[in-house]
């Protein structure tokens, strides 16, 4: 190729610029190794590069699953890529013909998947990429492809920071280019709130992050001390003199707590603080860097609060078959029976639960509970009405009269109204405006009822196991004419504290 060849001549700017650097067959640093491992695990690949490419070969700042630092340009992946305005994605390498005859894809195991971000200087020169490898054929998401762009630009800050420091030592006026080339980058993280701060504690820089995350401009900043971003127990607490001590001492300080925004609003932040020292290595002031994670936070805390109510209603489950097994096995005539109604029981425990499950809110309306729980019992024939308006009920309200009615009904299919042809369930509510709540359920036309001779589980549960979970009294009445119960209470209040739960008799 003839060296006034305009692409040459390009090439030769490009690699200059690489040049520039001073980073080619520099040795490994733990600040590259990061972004490399990051991007690793964020891409879930096992191979991750921060390549830098020059004109015959390509160097690797920092590598995860290789194991070498160097290879050949003309089987490169990268080679490619760096051809390209913004990044290469190539999802299958057997399947593009711009990798035909490459030993690196066609020998075993073979690398078929690459996706490469470039590494570009200020002036845009593209002088590497930060890469992800596959040995099998995949894609990336958007929040995936996002990232990876996020870590070249971050493998670039990284670079430019280390050519800033360099220069610094060379020339006072390149030092100052250099600063407002580091206030640059700063600003333009303004997903981070990042400031300095002298020995005191006091405000020496506050970039574009910290006005949009905490609200005040650096101008109302400059001078003051860092603590008025604190929370006032925080404050109380010494935490920002502690931060610096940690700072001093150990080389960082954590900072994970609750912050003020100017508005007096609070955001959870992560951060942490670090000392901030000169070219003499004299220890100046520091640096914090926080960012804005109060989503993630609050997400977690709604995990919190989600896992121990499902821990509660589990125990409070648990403890409510351990009873219903107990005493129904005490009551019944053989194991037999005491089988087959542990099954129907707990049976109406479940569809009980399965209602409460796919309810939007911590409640149930009564209607689709009383659906669910007459459902095994409906045989086409609208024996069975059931009237009332619409009204939630608590989870516990939900369970324990979705388990009165199971008794009903089961009693009512093999000794009463349900047992015959012709007979007939009614089962109706109201709810006042106080929220008191009455429940009847009524049977006619079955044969003539006569008071049992004993009391079992099943009487115990309608009467006095269900109405506490309304804060009410029930009772069931055999009259000659059909069994009838009635309960009155009243309905837990779903917009405020709810009522404790009833307990599961044993008598």
């Amino acid at each position: 190729m003839n060296a006034s060849d305009p692409s040459c001549v390009e090439e030769a700017v490009r690699s200059a610029e690489l040049h520039a650097y001073g980073l080619l067959d520099a040795p490994r640093e733990q600040d590259f190794d990061d972004i490399a491992r990051m991007a690793s695990q964020v891409c879930g690949t096992p191979i991750a590069v921060v390549n830098l490419v020059d004109t015959h070969r390509q160097f690797f700042l920092a590598e995860v699953g290789i194991g070498m630092r160097e290879t050949p340009l003309e089987t490169s992946f990268c080679g490619h890529a760096i051809l390209e305005d913004d990044m290469l994605i190539v999802p299958d390498a057997r399947l593009d013909p711009r990798f035909d005859g490459n030993p690196l894809v066609h020998v075993e195991p073979g690398l078929r998947f690459y996706a490469g971000a470039l590494l570009k200087t200020p002036s845009g020169a593209p002088v590497g990429t930060m890469c992800v490898l596959d040995t099998v054929p995949r894609d990336l998401d958007e929040r995936q492809i996002d990232m990876l762009r996020f870590l070249a630009r971050q493998a670039m800050t990284q670079m430019e920071l280390r050519r800033s420091l360099a220069a610094q030592k060379r020339l006072h006026d390149e030092n100052r280019a250099s600063e407002a080339r580091y206030r640059q980058i700063v600003d333009s993280a303004v997903d981070f709130a990042i400031l300095t701060l002298d020995l005191g504690g006091n405000v020496t820089s506050w970039n574009v992050g910290a006005e949009q995350i905490l609200g005040w401009s650096e101008t109302e900043m400059l001078g003051k001390t860092a603590d008025i971003f604190f929370t006032p127990e925080d404050r109380a607490d010494g935490i920002l003199e502690k931060e610096l001590d940690g700072a001093r001492r150990d080389g960082r300080g954590i900072d994970e707590r609750w912050h003020l925004r100017k508005d007096q609003s609070r955001f959870w932040a992560s951060g942490e603080m670090m000392p901030l020292n000169d070219d003499a290595d004299h220890h100046v002031g520091y640096v914090k860097i926080l960012r804005d994670r109060t989503e993630r936070r609050t997400a977690e805390l709604q995990r919190e609060e989600l896992m121990q109510e499902q821990a509660h209603r589990m125990k409070n489950m648990l403890a409510m078959v351990q009873a219903i097994t107990a005493q129904t096995f005490r009551t019944a005539r053989s194991l037999e029976e005491g089988s087959e109604a542990i099954s129907g029981r707990l049976s109406a425990l479940g569809r009980a639960q399965d209602v409460l499950t796919h309810s939007r809110t911590d409640s149930t309306d009564i209607r689709h509970l009383v659906e669910d729980a007459l459902r095994p019992h409906r045989s086409g024939e609208e024996r069975i009405s059931a009237n009332g308006p619409a009204v939630e009920l608590s989870p516990e309200q939900g369970v324990g009269l979705s388990l009165a009615i199971h008794e009903l009904a089961t009693n009512a299919a093999k000794y009463g109204a349900l047992s015959v042809a012709g007979g007939c369930v009614t089962i109706d509510w109201t709810v006042s405006h106080d929220r008191s709540f009455q429940f009847r359920w009524r049977e006619s036309g079955g044969p003539d009822v006569e008071p049992p001779l004993r009391t079992g589980f099943g009487t115990r549960l309608i009467e006095r196991i269900v109405a506490p979970y309304f804060e009410g009294v029930g009772k069931l009445t055999f009259d000659p004419a059909g069994v009838r119960f009635e309960m009155i209470g009243t309905i837990a209040d779903q917009t405020g504290p709810q009522p404790q739960e009833a307990p599961v008799h044993q008598a």
